[in-house]
C-alpha cells in the first residue's frame, strides 16, 4: 500500500482538516532555493516558512513526517496528468485554460510535473512504510505566484479557510494519476482534488 492518499473532493476536508499540514511551492533549480515551505503543526498555529533548495526542502519534509506520522502534504505542482479519447494531452479543467492556458503538460506546469515526480518518489523512499500522506495539489499561477514561501503559507491558509479559495478536481476522458508512476505496477489511482488559492 502507498504511503500516498490522495484526497479527492472536499467532502474528505473534514477528515483531514486537524492534521498537521506541509506546503510545498515547488521548485526544481540546482543553485537557487526555488521552494517554497511551509508547515503548521496544529490547527489554528503558527505557520513557518521559509525558502529551500530542492534538496533541503525534500529533507525537511521527510524528516516533519518522520516526526509525525501522518499529515497532509499540499504540493504545488501537477499531481495529474490529462489525455482527450485520442491519447493526447488537454487540460484537466477551466482552471487550466482560462484566463489563458496554463497546462499540466506545457512549459512551467510540465518541469513541476517533472519536479514533483522526482520529489514524491524519493520521499516515498524515505519515510517509513507506515507514513500517511494525504495529498493534495495546489495551483498558483501567474503574479500570484511570486515570493514561494509565500505562496506556501496561502496554501495553508487557503486549505483552513483563512483565506478564499475553490476545489477543482481534475477531470478527462483520460486521467493520470502522478501515483501511478510512484508504484510500481499499478494504474488506476484517484487524482489529487486542486486547491486554487484567490488573492484577489
Amino acid at each position: 500500500m502507498s504511503v500516498l492518499l490522495p484526497v479527492t473532493a472536499e467532502n474528505e476536508l473534514a477528515a483531514v482538516g486537524q492534521l498537521p499540514i506541509v506546503a510545498v511551492d515547488m521548485g526544481f533549480s540546482g543553485k537557487t532555493a526555488s521552494c517554497g515551505y511551509a508547515f503548521r503543526a496544529v490547527a489554528n498555529g503558527p505557520i513557518e516558512s521559509e525558502n529551500k533548495k530542492f534538496h533541503d526542502c525534500l529533507a525537511t519534509v521527510v524528516k516533519q513526517f518522520q516526526n509525525v506520522g501522518e499529515a497532509v502534504l499540499i504540493l504545488e505542482a501537477p499531481l495529474s496528468s490529462a489525455f482527450d479519447r485520442l491519447g493526447n494531452p488537454q487540460p484537466r479543467g477551466e482552471f487550466e485554460r482560462h484566463p489563458k492556458p496554463r497546462w499540466w503538460s506545457l512549459g512551467p506546469g510540465a518541469s513541476m510535473s517533472l519536479a514533483a515526480m522526482y520529489f514524491l518518489k524519493r520521499f516515498v523512499e524515505a519515510v517509513p512504510a507506515q507514513t500517511k500522506c494525504h495529498l493534495i495539489e495546489g495551483f498558483v499561477v501567474g503574479a500570484d505566484s511570486g515570493h514561494d514561501a509565500d505562496v506556501a503559507e496561502a496554501l495553508i491558509n487557503a486549505f483552513s479557510g483563512v483565506q478564499n479559495s475553490s476545489w477543482q478536481p481534475p477531470a478527462a476522458p483520460q486521467l493520470m494519476s502522478v501515483i501511478d508512476w510512484l508504484v510500481p505496477g499499478s494504474s488506476g489511482h484517484a487524482s489529487p482534488i486542486v486547491l486554487i488559492p484567490k488573492f484577489s
